[in-house]
């Protein structure tokens, strides 16, 4: 897994590249952390660079939205842990710029 991070208008967007699998989910925590904290802590996670992810690694993208998580990007991928939530912390979102003007709203 690689990732990169950009902030827009407070808005923090992390875009995951590769593989998240349990190998990574420690290392997935952390980065969230340091994204959040570069931003106002509303926050974008863009999976559209995602090859695939483990039942952990879902569950590290569920753990991300103890505050309120946009998600874009799950193209085709089963997410039954995201789009079953219902604290309704996560909206899921077709992509980025969808994202960032709901949450810019908020």
């Amino acid at each position: 897994m690689r990732w990169e991070s950009t902030e827009h208008d407070g808005v923090g967007v992390l875009h995951v590249f590769g593989y998240l699998g349990r190998q990574d989910t420690h290392r997935f925590d952390g980065v969230v952390d340091w994204v959040r904290s570069r931003s106002d802590g509303r926050l974008v996670l863009d999976m559209s660079g995602l090859l695939g992810w483990s039942e952990e690694g879902e569950a590290a993208v569920l753990r991300a939205a103890r505050s309120p998580l946009g998600v874009c990007g799950l193209l085709d991928r089963p997410a039954p842990l995201l789009t079953g939530d219902t604290t309704g912390r996560i909206r899921i979102y077709p992509n980025v710029r969808c994202a960032l003007a709901d949450l810019a709203r908020a």
